[in-house]
């Protein structure tokens, strides 16, 4: 992930939402045509993230489908641009497109993400890129940050 090579909080909502239907149209473009439900999940730090898209069938059936790399571009580019002074940015997203193709968005800036790489120097990274104000970080955070500062960020 190269979140770094995007401008920090520049999206308006409008740009945003144009980025989401971006987003949701690329998927579109590479599932199944019988879907019912498809959610796109990532989980990210400035350097790394964790995505799959899970489509859902008539049939009560579910699969992983492969997504185009542009969708992890577009959603880099919308998590640097949604970063808001003091708050951050999103450490999750959760994407939900529904027949006949509405779609539903949640963004997680508080819970651990669970990313298990990189180490804590990624969050640590991450929260140089994206500052936060000591009232928006979370509890867990703060751990990973002093994983790092202890020199425990290397061990498993």
């Amino acid at each position: 992930m190269a979140v770094s090579r995007f401008q920090r909080g520049h999206l308006s909502p409008p740009e945003q939402q144009e980025i989401l239907t971006q987003i949701g149209m690329r998927i579109l473009e590479e599932v199944p045509e019988n879907w019912e439900r498809i959610t796109y999940s990532i989980q990210s730090v400035i350097d790394h993230s964790s995505a799959e898209v899970v489509v859902e069938f008539p049939d009560g059936t579910s699969r992983r489908e492969p997504f185009p790399p542009e969708v992890l571009s577009l959603t880099d580019e919308l998590r640097a641009g949604m970063y808001q002074e003091g708050k951050g940015t999103w450490f999750s997203m959760r994407y939900v497109i529904s027949r006949p193709g509405k779609f539903n968005v949640d963004f997680d800036y508080d819970e651990d993400p669970g990313i298990t790489f990189p180490t804590s120097r990624g969050f640590t990274m991450d929260l140089r890129y994206f500052p936060r104000e000591e009232a928006n970080i979370p509890d867990w955070l703060r751990e990973k940050l002093r994983e790092e500062a202890d020199g425990r960020a290397d061990q498993p």
